[in-house]
Protein backbone atom coordinates (compact mmCIF):
# COMPACT_ATOMS: atom_id res chain seq x y z
CA UNK A 1 0.00 0.00 0.00
CA UNK A 2 2.88 2.38 0.75
CA UNK A 3 4.10 2.04 -2.84
CA UNK A 4 0.67 3.03 -4.17
CA UNK A 5 0.59 6.15 -1.99
CA UNK A 6 4.10 7.22 -3.01
CA UNK A 7 3.34 6.48 -6.67
CA UNK A 8 0.09 8.44 -6.68
CA UNK A 9 1.46 11.53 -4.93
CA UNK A 10 4.51 11.46 -7.19
CA UNK A 11 2.10 11.86 -10.12
CA UNK A 12 0.42 14.81 -8.40
CA UNK A 13 3.81 16.48 -7.81
CA UNK A 14 4.78 15.80 -11.44
CA UNK A 15 1.58 17.52 -12.63
CA UNK A 16 2.27 20.55 -10.41
CA UNK A 17 5.81 20.77 -11.79
CA UNK A 18 4.41 20.62 -15.33
CA UNK A 19 2.10 23.56 -14.63
CA UNK A 20 4.99 25.45 -12.99
CA UNK A 21 7.09 24.97 -16.12
CA UNK A 22 4.60 27.09 -18.08
CA UNK A 23 5.27 30.01 -15.74
CA UNK A 24 9.07 29.67 -15.94
CA UNK A 25 8.88 29.22 -19.71
CA UNK A 26 6.88 32.44 -20.08
CA UNK A 27 9.41 34.37 -18.00
CA UNK A 28 12.37 32.95 -19.91
CA UNK A 29 10.70 33.54 -23.29
CA UNK A 30 10.47 37.28 -22.58
CA UNK A 31 14.15 37.36 -21.65
CA UNK A 32 15.52 34.95 -24.23
CA UNK A 33 19.20 35.87 -24.11
CA UNK A 34 20.13 32.94 -21.88
CA UNK A 35 18.43 29.66 -21.09
CA UNK A 36 17.13 29.60 -17.50
CA UNK A 37 18.70 26.65 -15.65
CA UNK A 38 15.62 26.45 -13.43
CA UNK A 39 13.70 25.10 -16.41
CA UNK A 40 16.14 22.23 -16.88
CA UNK A 41 16.06 21.50 -13.14
CA UNK A 42 12.25 21.41 -13.07
CA UNK A 43 12.18 19.21 -16.18
CA UNK A 44 14.53 16.77 -14.46
CA UNK A 45 12.39 16.83 -11.31
CA UNK A 46 9.31 16.04 -13.36
CA UNK A 47 11.11 13.09 -14.96
CA UNK A 48 12.33 11.97 -11.51
CA UNK A 49 8.86 11.93 -9.93
CA UNK A 50 7.29 10.11 -12.89
CA UNK A 51 10.12 7.56 -12.70
CA UNK A 52 9.48 7.13 -8.94
CA UNK A 53 5.79 6.58 -9.68
CA UNK A 54 6.59 3.98 -12.35
CA UNK A 55 9.08 2.28 -10.02
CA UNK A 56 6.42 2.09 -7.28
CA UNK A 57 4.05 0.36 -9.70
CA UNK A 58 6.77 -2.17 -10.60
CA UNK A 59 7.44 -2.88 -6.90
CA UNK A 60 3.70 -3.32 -6.32
CA UNK A 61 3.66 -6.00 -9.03
CA UNK A 62 6.84 -7.68 -7.76
CA UNK A 63 5.58 -8.03 -4.16
CA UNK A 64 2.02 -8.87 -5.35
CA UNK A 65 0.38 -5.96 -3.53
CA UNK A 66 -3.28 -6.81 -4.25
CA UNK A 67 -4.49 -3.71 -2.43
CA UNK A 68 -3.62 -2.06 -5.76
CA UNK A 69 -6.46 -2.60 -8.25
CA UNK A 70 -4.10 -2.64 -11.26
CA UNK A 71 -1.96 -5.38 -9.67
CA UNK A 72 -5.05 -7.37 -8.68
CA UNK A 73 -6.42 -7.29 -12.24
CA UNK A 74 -3.13 -8.18 -13.96
CA UNK A 75 -1.05 -10.39 -11.69
CA UNK A 76 -1.03 -13.30 -9.24
CA UNK A 77 1.42 -14.73 -6.70
CA UNK A 78 2.62 -17.70 -8.79
CA UNK A 79 3.49 -15.67 -11.87
CA UNK A 80 7.24 -15.65 -12.76
CA UNK A 81 9.14 -12.48 -11.81
CA UNK A 82 9.78 -11.57 -15.46
CA UNK A 83 6.05 -11.49 -16.21
CA UNK A 84 5.27 -9.69 -12.97
CA UNK A 85 7.54 -6.86 -14.14
CA UNK A 86 6.23 -6.90 -17.71
CA UNK A 87 2.69 -6.95 -16.30
CA UNK A 88 3.38 -3.38 -15.18
CA UNK A 89 2.88 -2.15 -18.75
CA UNK A 90 0.69 -5.04 -19.95
CA UNK A 91 -2.48 -3.13 -19.06
CA UNK A 92 -4.15 0.20 -19.77
CA UNK A 93 -3.12 2.09 -16.63
CA UNK A 94 0.48 0.86 -16.50
CA UNK A 95 1.03 1.41 -20.21
CA UNK A 96 -0.16 5.02 -19.91
CA UNK A 97 2.25 5.58 -17.04
CA UNK A 98 5.01 4.24 -19.31
CA UNK A 99 3.83 6.71 -22.01
CA UNK A 100 4.17 9.54 -19.50
CA UNK A 101 7.63 8.38 -18.43
CA UNK A 102 8.89 8.35 -22.02
CA UNK A 103 7.30 11.77 -22.70
CA UNK A 104 9.17 13.36 -19.78
CA UNK A 105 12.38 11.50 -20.66
CA UNK A 106 12.38 12.76 -24.25
CA UNK A 107 11.85 16.42 -23.40
CA UNK A 108 14.62 16.28 -20.78
CA UNK A 109 17.05 14.67 -23.25
CA UNK A 110 15.99 17.17 -25.90
CA UNK A 111 16.85 20.16 -23.69
CA UNK A 112 20.16 18.60 -22.65
CA UNK A 113 21.23 17.66 -26.19
CA UNK A 114 20.02 20.79 -28.02
CA UNK A 115 22.87 23.30 -27.82
CA UNK A 116 23.16 25.15 -31.13
CA UNK A 117 19.51 26.21 -31.39
CA UNK A 118 17.99 29.46 -30.14
CA UNK A 119 16.63 29.81 -26.62
CA UNK A 120 13.15 30.74 -27.89
CA UNK A 121 13.04 27.57 -29.95
CA UNK A 122 13.92 25.38 -26.96
CA UNK A 123 11.40 27.16 -24.75
CA UNK A 124 8.56 26.84 -27.27
CA UNK A 125 9.35 23.15 -27.85
CA UNK A 126 9.16 22.64 -24.09
CA UNK A 127 5.81 24.46 -23.93
CA UNK A 128 4.23 22.34 -26.67
CA UNK A 129 5.63 19.15 -25.11
CA UNK A 130 4.30 20.17 -21.69
CA UNK A 131 0.82 20.61 -23.17
CA UNK A 132 0.97 16.94 -24.16
CA UNK A 133 2.51 15.90 -20.83
CA UNK A 134 -0.03 17.79 -18.70
CA UNK A 135 -2.82 16.31 -20.83
CA UNK A 136 -1.54 12.80 -20.10
CA UNK A 137 -1.13 13.61 -16.40
CA UNK A 138 -4.79 14.66 -16.24
CA UNK A 139 -5.88 11.63 -18.24
CA UNK A 140 -3.94 9.27 -15.99
CA UNK A 141 -5.05 10.80 -12.67
CA UNK A 142 -8.69 11.44 -13.64
CA UNK A 143 -9.68 8.33 -15.63
CA UNK A 144 -6.85 5.77 -15.44
CA UNK A 145 -5.24 5.94 -12.02
CA UNK A 146 -2.82 2.98 -11.71
CA UNK A 147 -2.87 3.27 -7.89
CA UNK A 148 -6.54 2.73 -7.06
CA UNK A 149 -7.03 1.06 -3.65
CA UNK A 150 -9.08 -2.11 -3.00
CA UNK A 151 -10.61 -2.95 0.39
CA UNK A 152 -10.90 -5.60 1.68
CA UNK A 153 -7.57 -6.68 0.23
CA UNK A 154 -7.87 -9.86 -1.92
CA UNK A 155 -5.54 -12.79 -1.20
CA UNK A 156 -4.97 -13.57 -4.88
CA UNK A 157 -5.01 -11.67 -8.16
CA UNK A 158 -6.80 -12.41 -11.42
CA UNK A 159 -3.55 -12.88 -13.36
CA UNK A 160 -2.22 -11.60 -16.67
CA UNK A 161 -3.84 -12.56 -19.96
CA UNK A 162 -2.08 -15.83 -20.99
CA UNK A 163 -1.45 -14.68 -24.58
CA UNK A 164 0.50 -11.69 -23.21
CA UNK A 165 2.89 -13.93 -21.26
CA UNK A 166 5.52 -14.11 -23.96
CA UNK A 167 9.15 -12.85 -24.03
CA UNK A 168 8.73 -10.96 -27.33
CA UNK A 169 5.56 -9.25 -26.17
CA UNK A 170 7.06 -8.43 -22.76
CA UNK A 171 9.64 -6.09 -24.33
CA UNK A 172 7.43 -5.07 -27.26
CA UNK A 173 5.46 -2.21 -25.55
CA UNK A 174 8.48 -0.28 -24.14
CA UNK A 175 10.29 -0.42 -27.48
CA UNK A 176 7.15 0.54 -29.41
CA UNK A 177 6.40 3.44 -27.04
CA UNK A 178 9.88 4.85 -27.57
CA UNK A 179 8.91 5.10 -31.24
CA UNK A 180 5.37 6.35 -30.60
CA UNK A 181 6.29 8.90 -27.96
CA UNK A 182 9.49 9.83 -29.77
CA UNK A 183 7.24 11.35 -32.44
CA UNK A 184 5.90 13.76 -29.80
CA UNK A 185 9.23 15.59 -29.61
CA UNK A 186 9.21 15.88 -33.42
CA UNK A 187 5.67 17.28 -33.21
CA UNK A 188 6.58 19.82 -30.51
CA UNK A 189 9.78 20.79 -32.29
CA UNK A 190 8.15 21.40 -35.67
CA UNK A 191 5.37 23.53 -34.09
CA UNK A 192 8.02 25.62 -32.31
CA UNK A 193 10.14 25.98 -35.47
CA UNK A 194 7.08 26.87 -37.57
CA UNK A 195 5.94 29.47 -35.03
CA UNK A 196 9.40 31.09 -35.05
CA UNK A 197 9.82 30.62 -38.83
CA UNK A 198 13.22 28.94 -38.44
CA UNK A 199 12.65 25.79 -40.48
CA UNK A 200 15.93 25.59 -42.40
CA UNK A 201 18.83 23.32 -43.29
CA UNK A 202 20.39 23.68 -39.82
CA UNK A 203 17.08 22.86 -38.12
CA UNK A 204 16.66 19.82 -40.39
CA UNK A 205 20.13 18.56 -39.40
CA UNK A 206 19.20 19.02 -35.75
CA UNK A 207 15.81 17.26 -35.85
CA UNK A 208 16.94 14.46 -38.19
CA UNK A 209 18.50 12.41 -35.38
CA UNK A 210 15.26 12.53 -33.36
CA UNK A 211 13.30 11.35 -36.38
CA UNK A 212 15.78 8.53 -36.94
CA UNK A 213 15.68 7.43 -33.28
CA UNK A 214 11.89 7.39 -33.31
CA UNK A 215 11.81 5.45 -36.60
CA UNK A 216 14.28 2.81 -35.37
CA UNK A 217 12.36 2.12 -32.16
CA UNK A 218 8.98 2.10 -33.92
CA UNK A 219 10.31 -0.36 -36.51
CA UNK A 220 11.76 -2.65 -33.82
CA UNK A 221 8.53 -2.45 -31.81
CA UNK A 222 6.42 -3.44 -34.82
CA UNK A 223 8.85 -6.26 -35.63
CA UNK A 224 8.64 -7.68 -32.09
CA UNK A 225 4.85 -7.44 -32.12
CA UNK A 226 4.69 -9.14 -35.53
CA UNK A 227 6.87 -12.03 -34.32
CA UNK A 228 4.57 -12.54 -31.34
CA UNK A 229 1.37 -12.30 -33.39
CA UNK A 230 2.78 -14.67 -36.02
CA UNK A 231 3.15 -17.68 -33.74
CA UNK A 232 0.30 -16.68 -31.40
CA UNK A 233 -2.35 -16.13 -34.08
CA UNK A 234 -1.09 -18.48 -36.79
CA UNK A 235 -0.16 -18.10 -40.45
CA UNK A 236 -0.92 -14.61 -41.69
CA UNK A 237 -2.12 -13.65 -38.23
CA UNK A 238 0.55 -10.99 -37.77
CA UNK A 239 -1.37 -8.65 -40.07
CA UNK A 240 -5.06 -9.33 -40.56
CA UNK A 241 -6.52 -5.82 -40.28
CA UNK A 242 -6.33 -5.95 -36.53
CA UNK A 243 -6.78 -2.35 -35.26
CA UNK A 244 -3.90 -2.53 -32.75
CA UNK A 245 -1.45 -3.65 -35.42
CA UNK A 246 -2.72 -1.16 -37.98
CA UNK A 247 -2.47 1.83 -35.64
CA UNK A 248 1.24 1.14 -35.28
CA UNK A 249 1.68 0.77 -39.06
CA UNK A 250 0.09 4.14 -39.88
CA UNK A 251 2.55 6.32 -37.90
CA UNK A 252 5.38 4.17 -39.29
CA UNK A 253 4.33 4.98 -42.87
CA UNK A 254 4.15 8.70 -42.07
CA UNK A 255 7.46 8.59 -40.18
CA UNK A 256 9.22 6.75 -43.02
CA UNK A 257 8.01 9.38 -45.47
CA UNK A 258 9.14 12.13 -43.09
CA UNK A 259 12.61 10.56 -42.87
CA UNK A 260 12.96 10.80 -46.65
CA UNK A 261 11.73 14.41 -46.70
CA UNK A 262 14.03 15.60 -43.91
CA UNK A 263 17.04 14.30 -45.83
CA UNK A 264 16.00 16.44 -48.82
CA UNK A 265 15.33 19.48 -46.62
CA UNK A 266 18.75 19.07 -45.02
CA UNK A 267 20.44 19.25 -48.43
CA UNK A 268 18.38 21.69 -50.50
CA UNK A 269 15.97 23.52 -48.15
CA UNK A 270 12.84 22.36 -49.97
CA UNK A 271 9.78 20.22 -49.06
CA UNK A 272 9.24 22.26 -45.88
CA UNK A 273 5.45 21.93 -46.10
CA UNK A 274 5.78 18.16 -46.41
CA UNK A 275 8.05 18.04 -43.37
CA UNK A 276 5.63 20.08 -41.23
CA UNK A 277 2.53 18.13 -42.29
CA UNK A 278 4.21 14.73 -41.86
CA UNK A 279 5.63 15.68 -38.44
CA UNK A 280 2.16 16.67 -37.28
CA UNK A 281 0.54 13.63 -38.93
CA UNK A 282 2.92 11.12 -37.33
CA UNK A 283 2.12 12.13 -33.77
CA UNK A 284 -1.56 12.69 -34.57
CA UNK A 285 -1.78 9.13 -35.91
CA UNK A 286 -0.06 7.86 -32.75
CA UNK A 287 -2.68 9.66 -30.65
CA UNK A 288 -5.44 8.40 -32.95
CA UNK A 289 -4.13 4.87 -32.38
CA UNK A 290 -4.24 5.46 -28.62
CA UNK A 291 -7.90 6.48 -28.96
CA UNK A 292 -8.87 3.46 -31.09
CA UNK A 293 -7.08 0.97 -28.83
CA UNK A 294 -8.36 2.33 -25.50
CA UNK A 295 -11.89 3.56 -26.23
CA UNK A 296 -13.51 0.22 -27.07
CA UNK A 297 -14.81 1.66 -30.35
CA UNK A 298 -13.03 -1.14 -32.27
CA UNK A 299 -12.56 -4.77 -31.21
CA UNK A 300 -9.14 -6.41 -31.18
CA UNK A 301 -7.41 -9.46 -29.73
CA UNK A 302 -5.27 -7.20 -27.56
CA UNK A 303 -6.97 -3.88 -26.92
CA UNK A 304 -6.18 -2.26 -23.57
CA UNK A 305 -9.53 -0.85 -22.48
CA UNK A 306 -13.23 -0.56 -23.37
CA UNK A 307 -14.16 2.60 -21.49
CA UNK A 308 -16.09 5.32 -23.43
CA UNK A 309 -15.11 7.96 -20.82
CA UNK A 310 -11.42 7.33 -21.48
CA UNK A 311 -12.01 7.34 -25.23
CA UNK A 312 -13.88 10.66 -25.04
CA UNK A 313 -11.03 12.28 -23.07
CA UNK A 314 -8.44 11.18 -25.65
CA UNK A 315 -10.69 12.25 -28.54
CA UNK A 316 -11.18 15.76 -27.14
CA UNK A 317 -7.46 16.05 -26.37
CA UNK A 318 -6.63 14.84 -29.90
CA UNK A 319 -8.93 17.45 -31.47
CA UNK A 320 -7.27 20.20 -29.38
CA UNK A 321 -3.81 19.16 -30.62
CA UNK A 322 -5.00 18.95 -34.24
CA UNK A 323 -6.70 22.36 -34.04
CA UNK A 324 -3.56 23.90 -32.50
CA UNK A 325 -1.38 22.37 -35.22
CA UNK A 326 -3.60 23.55 -38.09
CA UNK A 327 -3.76 27.03 -36.58
CA UNK A 328 0.04 27.30 -36.36
CA UNK A 329 0.57 25.83 -39.84
CA UNK A 330 -1.78 28.23 -41.64
CA UNK A 331 -0.91 31.35 -39.67
CA UNK A 332 2.87 31.03 -39.41
CA UNK A 333 4.06 28.92 -42.34
CA UNK A 334 4.72 30.59 -45.69
CA UNK A 335 5.27 28.12 -48.49
CA UNK A 336 8.39 29.21 -50.33
CA UNK A 337 8.92 25.75 -51.81
CA UNK A 338 7.11 26.52 -55.08
CA UNK A 339 9.93 28.78 -56.17
CA UNK A 340 12.37 25.92 -55.59
CA UNK A 341 10.33 23.22 -57.34
CA UNK A 342 12.05 23.80 -60.67
CA UNK A 343 14.29 20.74 -60.27
CA UNK A 344 14.77 18.23 -63.09
CA UNK A 345 11.93 15.72 -63.47
CA UNK A 346 14.32 12.77 -63.20
CA UNK A 347 16.02 14.10 -60.07
CA UNK A 348 16.09 12.51 -56.61
CA UNK A 349 13.67 15.15 -55.38
CA UNK A 350 11.07 14.06 -57.95
CA UNK A 351 11.44 10.44 -56.88
CA UNK A 352 10.97 11.51 -53.25
CA UNK A 353 7.75 13.33 -54.17
CA UNK A 354 6.45 10.28 -56.04
CA UNK A 355 7.41 8.11 -53.07
CA UNK A 356 5.53 10.50 -50.76
CA UNK A 357 2.31 10.17 -52.72
CA UNK A 358 2.58 6.38 -52.84
CA UNK A 359 3.18 6.22 -49.07
CA UNK A 360 0.22 8.54 -48.45
CA UNK A 361 -1.92 6.28 -50.64
CA UNK A 362 -0.92 3.21 -48.62
CA UNK A 363 -1.56 5.16 -45.42
CA UNK A 364 -5.04 6.14 -46.60
CA UNK A 365 -5.84 2.51 -47.50
CA UNK A 366 -4.79 1.27 -44.06
CA UNK A 367 -6.65 4.11 -42.30
CA UNK A 368 -9.88 3.50 -44.21
CA UNK A 369 -9.57 -0.26 -43.79
CA UNK A 370 -9.13 0.19 -40.04
CA UNK A 371 -11.89 2.70 -39.26
CA UNK A 372 -14.58 1.68 -41.76
CA UNK A 373 -16.15 -0.83 -39.28
CA UNK A 374 -17.01 2.14 -37.04
CA UNK A 375 -19.15 3.76 -39.75
CA UNK A 376 -20.49 0.40 -40.95
CA UNK A 377 -21.62 -0.43 -37.42
CA UNK A 378 -23.19 3.02 -36.96
CA UNK A 379 -25.06 2.63 -40.28
CA UNK A 380 -26.16 -0.88 -39.29
CA UNK A 381 -27.52 0.28 -35.93
CA UNK A 382 -29.28 3.29 -37.44
CA UNK A 383 -31.03 1.02 -39.98
CA UNK A 384 -32.08 -1.39 -37.23
CA UNK A 385 -33.50 1.50 -35.18
CA UNK A 386 -35.33 2.75 -38.28
CA UNK A 387 -36.85 -0.68 -39.03
CA UNK A 388 -37.80 -1.15 -35.37
CA UNK A 389 -39.67 2.16 -35.34
CA UNK A 390 -41.47 1.29 -38.60
CA UNK A 391 -42.54 -2.15 -37.39
CA UNK A 392 -43.70 -0.80 -34.05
Amino acid sequence: MIYSLVGYYSLIIGLIIGLSLFYFSYKNFKNSNTFDTKILSFTFLQLFFVFISFLCLIFSFVISDFSNETVFNNSHTTKPLFYKISGTWGNHEGSLLLWLLVLTLFIFLFLVRTKNQTVKYKILTLVFQQIIIVGFFLFLIKTSNPFNYIFPIPTEGLGLNPILQDPALAIHPPVLYLGYVGSSIIFSSVLAATSLKIISISWASHIKKWILISWIFLTLGILLGSIWAYYELGWGGFWFWDPVENVSLMPWLALTTLLHCILVLEKKSILTSWVIILSISTFTLSMCGTFLVRSGILNSVHTFANDPERGLFILVFLFILIFLSILIFFFFHKDNDRKSYSFFWLSKETSILINNWFMMYFLAVVLIGTVYPIFFRCNFFSKNICWTSILS
